[in-house]
């Protein structure tokens, strides 16, 4: 049973994260036009919205997305749940979390970095009370 409840967060994270991907591609600035106005309504910061000189961060934003959704498909994929996969996303995502939290402290408060750090810390969270739950049933690498 904890098995199966892991391997369904994952396939709920891998079309999330696609869909994530695939949003920060076609609609980087709409992202962060309503990111900025969930900020007003709050009365905190906003961020600058993306130019040209920022759409560099895409090329990193996309790509980080598309390889949490693989680590989530590549995960669940076998009759057993491969364990690495499931620390790299997990990884990845309370990297993502721990770095907007410090954008959000040092760099004026604005509210889409208490966003990230919030929705990607739950999912951190979620992702290990599963994967703790299953862990005695999970695949582990060979230490060769």
């Amino acid at each position: 049973m904890p098995t199966r409840r892991l391997r369904l967060v994952l396939r709920i994270w891998t079309v999330i994260f696609a869909l994530g991907a695939v949003d920060f591609f076609v609609f980087p600035y709409l992202t962060v036009r309503i990111l900025n106005s969930t900020a007003k309504s709050l009365g905190m910061h906003e961020v600058t919205a993306l130019n040209g000189g920022q759409d560099f961060w895409l090329t990193l934003a996309v790509p980080y997305m598309i390889l949490v959704a693989a680590f989530s498909w590549v995960a669940q994929r076998g009759p057993r749940i491969q364990a690495q996969p499931v620390q790299f996303l997990m990884l990845a995502k309370a990297a993502s979390s721990l770095t907007s939290l410090a954008l959000f402290l040092l760099g004026g408060f604005a509210y889409p970095f208490l966003a990230n750090f919030i929705i990607d810390g739950a999912i951190v969270l979620l992702t290990y009370w599963f994967y703790r739950a299953a862990r005695s049933e999970l695949v582990f690498p060979s230490s060769s």
